[in-house]
């Protein structure tokens, strides 16, 4: 079973923060929260890829405000905590399905409007790549819904497959994601993204179109128990915090 990034990258912040804060606070910083920030400041700022075959590219600069305390004793606990936080950012955005065009640069900015226990993390380009300016298109999720935990695909009702890229793709051939031996769906037929821990599903301009719970669909924000049909397949997704389907943003697939 895949391990998923958040949680990897959570047990190695833990070595950093807890070991330095454990002894100056009643409570540290959480490690996932910060993990969870930083996934969410790669999705957020990412570049869109010039073809379905590219991996849309993530950020490399981040900018990390905590407590002015906080940095202080960060520092004088680990004094290449910035280095060894780029070190994390390159395991964490390849692991989540992102391409980097240079190291990423960490820069810790003191804010006292901060208490000990909060962080606020910011991401950008330092340069455009290869001319990508445009970021992945925006997938407004639903107030009410939960990040999704534990999110996966049962293909057919007889295969599992957990979801921990931000961008996973599928089709019938070998580059994508997930690979379906199914002549009746296209290459490459559908896309989905997490934003905001929320999972959307995207047609990709596919041969048979795409089906949510018996409705095509060119795009729809994904709940637990919804049922994906692409060809001669069905993909069930699901979701431990298991809001129910059907109550997710659709846009309809347009005949003609």
């Amino acid at each position: 079973m895949s391990v998923n990034p958040v949680d990897k990258l959570e047990c190695q912040l833990e070595s950093l923060i807890e070991g330095a804060f454990a002894r100056l606070f009643r409570r540290a910083i959480d490690a996932r929260d910060i993990a969870v920030l930083l996934l969410r400041a790669i999705e957020d700022s990412a570049f869109a890829p010039k073809s379905l075959r590219e991996r849309p590219t993530a950020p490399d600069c981040f900018q990390i405000q905590l407590n002015p305390a906080i940095i202080r004793d960060f520092l004088a606990e680990y004094p290449d905590l910035p280095d060894r936080l780029s070190r994390l950012i390159v395991d964490l955005s390849e692991e989540s399905g992102f391409a980097l065009s240079a190291r990423p640069v960490v820069q810790l900015l003191p804010d006292d409007k901060l208490t000990a226990l909060e962080a606020v993390i910011t991401a950008e380009h330092r340069q455009a790549v290869g001319g990508q300016t445009a970021r992945m298109p925006p997938v407004n999720a639903d107030r009410g819904q939960r990040s999704a935990r534990n999110p996966a695909l049962h293909l057919n009702d007889a295969r599992v497959i957990p979801l921990v890229k931000s961008v996973v793709n599928v089709g019938r051939e070998r580059y994508n994601d997930i690979v379906i031996a199914d002549g009746y769906i296209s290459r490459h037929h559908l896309q989905l993204r997490r934003r905001s821990g929320v999972y959307t599903v995207f047609d990709v301009n596919s041969r048979g179109g795409t089906r949510v719970n018996d409705k095509s669909v060119a795009e729809h924000q994904l709940r637990n128990g919804d049922v994906i049909a692409i060809g001669r397949t069905t993909l069930v997704y699901t979701d431990e915090n298991g809001q129910t389907a059907g109550d997710g943003t659709t846009q309809i697939m347009q005949s003609g």
